[in-house]
């Protein structure tokens, strides 16, 4: 029996078919996979962060070498009325923000050439690199760009903000975009700046990716990076609230841009037997500069297990060590976050409610991870300083965004997975958020709206609109929603 919804189906396979068609006709079959058994394919299908992105399979997918390429594509989706995604480093863990099942997807792997101007001190870069490859890029140069504190995630970061050990001086990575290159939903490229196309350029600052267009190229304000002294700390769970209580004094009165910390509690699903081996805390202590003098003497004067702080390079602080609990492994991921004030105890109802949560949720996660991210006066202070500020408009510091990591097992069935989804998402909203802050889009589920918490959202719509006037974008990939 043939229903409405195999015939909904069956016209998705169809449109998704015939763009690949005409995609292979316009760039020619070495920039158009439409074989899933081929390597190249199953590698760019499989090579997402949340591993469930994987479980989608594309019509086909293109390798664009230009943005000549990828406005050729768009416009050759948009006449086929498919459905489409852009990946560049698929860190995002959304559902069809970077992935896309029976349309097309755009690769952007193959866009990763980079450059650096000593006349300028400008750094120029495609977004097909990861933000490791671009640390250790211009790190010959004694130069680095501002972008995520891992090395794995992708260039889409920086769109949405962009949270670097060097944000406490800069600002945030996108405050240093000095212009973009652009392919349009209509598939005119364009390049955005202060001067051109200010409004395209303001809403693409923190504004999330794919929502005005497909950015081609990132022209960015490079700075410098000698030596740091950093490194971890890691306590055992009994030291929660010293910690805590170290990490609300530092984000509220340290002194020195050069002293950034991240600081994550990882929760794993073993049974503790009291002993609380099943939970260990990470401090990232980075100082740019030789010398940190006592501005982490909180820190080191709490019972650790472990300190490693030392004189490293800036590819070498952004690697810094214990890979398993450092770089989060792939699997049944999804990020959650808050936003909250330092003058209030949210700092610590925050924690304890995701430990108990934790806690009596053994067994239905495979990791969890909450991190405190500072945002500083002196950051609110840089960002605002630049370009007239990003689309998030920095309210003054100190503040602070969690970021909480849900990792669920594999193989969950669905009925399970939507259950622990619904607990997880109530436990993050029992702690509420701060009036008047915006949320964090790298950090956000795509049913927090984080968008709708910019005191510039209606502005955003505005600029939306402008730019995909029939909803192009709106209706055929995923994102952020400016409903």
């Amino acid at each position: 029996m043939i229903t409405t919804l195999t015939i909904i189906g069956i016209h998705t396979i169809s449109l998704g078919r015939t763009a690949c068609t005409n995609l292979t006709g316009s760039l020619g079959a070495d920039k158009v996979d439409s074989n899933p058994l081929d390597l190249r394919y199953i590698d760019s299908r499989e090579d997402y962060w949340n591993v469930l992105q994987s479980n989608y399979q594309p019509s086909c997918i293109v390798y664009p070498t230009s943005a000549q390429d990828v406005s050729i594509a768009v416009q050759a989706i948009r006449l086929s009325g498919s459905r489409f995604a852009v990946k560049a480093g698929g860190h995002n863990t959304n559902n069809f923000f970077s992935s896309v099942d029976q349309g097309v997807l755009i690769d952007l792997g193959s866009l990763d050439a980079k450059s650096y101007d000593s006349s300028t001190t400008l750094a120029t870069y495609e977004p097909g690199s990861t933000f490791g490859e671009l640390y250790d890029y211009y790190a010959q140069f004694d130069r680095t760009v501002l972008g995520p504190t891992l090395a794995g995630v992708g260039t889409g970061a920086a769109l949405g903000g962009g949270l670097s050990y060097l944000s406490p001086q800069y600002g945030m990575a996108c405050d240093n975009f000095r212009e973009l290159e652009v392919v349009l939903p209509s598939g005119e490229i364009v390049a955005a700046s202060a001067n051109s196309y200010p409004d395209l350029f303001f809403g693409l600052r923190g504004g999330g990716g794919n929502a005005y267009g497909i950015v081609t190229k990132y022209t960015v304000q490079s700075r410098p990076a000698g030596k740091f002294a950093a490194g971890n700390i890691i306590y055992l769970f009994e030291q929660t609230d010293a910690v805590a209580d170290a990490i609300s004094d530092f984000m509220q009165y340290n002194p020195d841009p050069k002293a950034s910390i991240v600081a994550t509690y990882l929760k794993l699903p073993t049974p503790d037997l009291y002993l609380n081996l099943d939970e260990v805390i990470l401090l990232f202590l980075v100082y740019d500069g030789l010398d940190a003098g006592d501005v982490f003497n909180n820190f080191t004067s709490i019972p650790y297990l472990l300190n490693t702080m030392a004189t490293r390079t800036y590819p070498e602080v952004i690697n810094m060590p214990i890979p398993f609990l450092t770089q989060l492994t792939r699997g049944d991921n999804i990020f959650r976050v808050g936003v909250h004030r330092v003058t209030d105890d949210s700092y610590k109802t925050s924690i304890d409610a995701w430990r108990n949560w934790a806690e009596t949720n053994k067994g239905r996660y495979e990791l969890l991870s909450f991190d405190y991210e500072p945002v500083p006066q002196s950051l609110t202070d840089a960002s605002n300083a630049q370009n007239g500020g990003n689309a998030m408009q920095m309210p003054d510091g100190p503040w602070f965004w969690i970021s909480y990591i849900l990792e669920t097992p594999p193989g969950m069935s669905q009925v399970d997975y939507d259950a622990v989804q619904d607990s997880f998402r109530g436990m993050v909203d029992s702690v509420g958020n701060a009036e008047g802050l915006p949320l964090f889009i790298n950090d956000a589920s795509v049913d927090q709206n984080p968008l709708s918490s910019f005191s510039t959202y209606a502005e955003l719509q505005k600029i939306k609109k402008k730019y995909d006037p029939d909803g192009f974008f709106v209706e055929k990939t995923g994102g952020w929603s400016f409903a």
